[in-house]
């Protein structure tokens, strides 16, 4: 899924910068120089959470936008989110189309 979602990211003209696992992601977002404008995962992943990959790199980027992704019922999902307008839930399987609108929308929020 990873794979698939960088090539829409990609083929909508989006820079990503991929990581395994949450472990990595917290040590590529350490020496990432550049901004990041969104993290995109899964809510579960194997030794952390999304949600808590997520929290740690809020304390580095205050201004990171998240976009989880679930298989789980969006209803399910969602009730574990903060009514937060910086973060979105996708639904597991999704289109092309949904993935890039919605990355859009967070996008365009100040």
């Amino acid at each position: 899924m990873r794979e698939v979602a960088r090539e829409f990211l990609e083929s909508g003209g989006y820079t990503v910068i991929e990581a395994r696992d949450g472990l990595e992601a917290l040590g590529i977002v350490e020496k990432h120089q550049g901004a990041i404008d969104l993290l995109i995962t899964d809510m579960v992943m194997p030794g952390m959470t999304g949600q808590e990959l997520a929290a740690r790199l809020k304390e580095q980027r205050p201004k990171l936008r998240m976009l989880y992704m679930s298989g789980y019922s969006e209803r399910a999902a969602a009730e574990s989110l903060r009514a937060d307008p910086g973060v979105r839930l996708l639904a597991k399987p999704f289109s092309r189309s949904a993935l890039l609108r919605t990355v859009h929308e967070l996008l365009k929020k100040n």
